[in-house]
């Protein structure tokens, strides 16, 4: 089973979010689309055009770099990283569109299956994955939703809990988004 943190960033929240990754020494950060056979590194985990560089970045340890490949999705004439077998930590970036905040997620295998056999990742790369998502989860605002009969909780960064107060905002998409129940614009 993967392990994972969910939450919920105000695009202002993004730039401290990205240096909270960078905080955790040499981090190289892969696009999720690649438009030719060789793998692209991307500066940082800001969104700048959703469309073409997809909402997923992966996080991956100079050390584990080598290990990287892509495989060709023949249909739509892009490379995508191979990452069942592979050490990164996913990075599923909090998309904010048409005044909803949608959820992000960082998220990691620490074993997969291959001929029929589990097998483990490396210790240290579990342990730096794990390292990274415990220190989100302790970073993060918690902020506490009912949903139906059901309590949720949502980590949130303090732009986007602001942002929660002040449009009063419902979890929704069965907790994929936060959704404004006020118009701030009249």
């Amino acid at each position: 089973m993967g392990r994972q943190i969910n939450f919920f960033l105000h695009p202002e929240d993004h730039d401290d979010f990205d240096k909270l990754l960078k905080s955790f020494g040499d981090v190289i950060q892969l696009p999720y689309y690649h438009f030719d056979n060789k793998i692209s590194t991307v500066e940082d985990t800001m969104i700048r055009d959703l469309k073409k560089e997809g909402s997923r970045i992966y996080l991956v340890r100079p050390e584990d770099f080598k290990q990287i490949k892509i495989r060709h999705i023949e249909k739509f004439n892009y490379w995508l990283v191979d990452d069942n077998t592979l050490p990164v930590l996913h990075f599923d970036r909090s998309v904010f569109r048409d005044n909803i905040i949608y959820s992000g997620r960082l998220y990691f295998q620490p074993q997969f299956v291959e001929n029929m056999q589990w097998v483990k990742k490396s210790d240290d790369f579990v342990n730096w994955a794990d390292n990274i998502v415990k220190t989100v989860r302790r970073k993060l605002k918690k902020h506490k939703h009912q949903m139906g009969s059901y309590n949720y909780t949502a980590y949130l960064g303090e732009n986007a809990l602001e942002w929660l107060d002040k449009t009063k905002a419902e979890v929704g998409g069965a907790g994929s988004a936060l959704i404004p129940t006020l118009n701030l614009d009249n």
